[in-house]
């Protein structure tokens, strides 16, 4: 009586054809492009971008890489990124109309060319003969007042200022720049 074991035929499955290099290469192709679809749609529905790329499966550093490689990939991101941007200039802009006054005032301090801030800026042109050494200021904390005033006409003798005299009892004392608080 044959044995069990001999009845049994050898099933083989069939051999699977080995995928050529440029299969190979298109796979990994569309395998790259399924991950930046997924990293495109994490992004768009509102992560930031370190959590679109776990999201997708990708290094942080590889979207970077597409984003410098591929310029329309770098060019989607930039817009969804700019579109929250917009999202967020409307609402602040929504606020500023119905009457809140911090959107108010932040709209017209960023938006309005200028026109709107805190600070004047003027522009200081110090022409100096003889050699000032302009950190001498650091020296006029521990100044008197009258040491402050000599210290400054004498400033005006070296920038050649025509006016050395003093005007007023402020006269040597900074109201406004950075000697003001001394």
């Amino acid at each position: 009586m044959p044995g069990i074991e001999d009845e049994k035929e050898e099933v083989k499955e069939p051999e699977q054809p080995r995928e050529t290099e440029e299969e190979i290469a298109m796979n990994a192709i569309i395998k790259r492009q399924k991950r930046k679809e997924g990293f495109l749609e994490s992004l768009d529905n509102g992560v930031s971008i370190l959590k679109a790329s776990k999201g997708a499966g990708v290094d942080y550093s590889t979207i970077w890489r597409w984003r410098r490689d591929d310029s329309e990939f770098d060019e989607k991101i930039t817009a969804i990124m700019d579109s929250r941007i917009m999202i967020v200039e409307d609402a602040l802009f929504l606020n500023a109309a119905k009457g809140n006054l911090g959107a108010q005032i932040f709209w017209l301090k960023n938006r309005s060319g200028g026109r709107w801030k805190d600070k004047t800026e003027e522009d200081v042109t110090l022409n100096v003969k003889g050699g000032l050494d302009f950190n001498e200021y650091r020296n006029m904390k521990e100044m008197t007042p009258d040491e402050r005033k000599q210290y400054i006409e004498k400033l005006f003798k070296i920038c050649g200022s025509g006016d050395s005299k003093t005007a007023d009892a402020d006269q040597g004392k900074d109201t406004k720049g950075p000697l003001a608080t001394i």
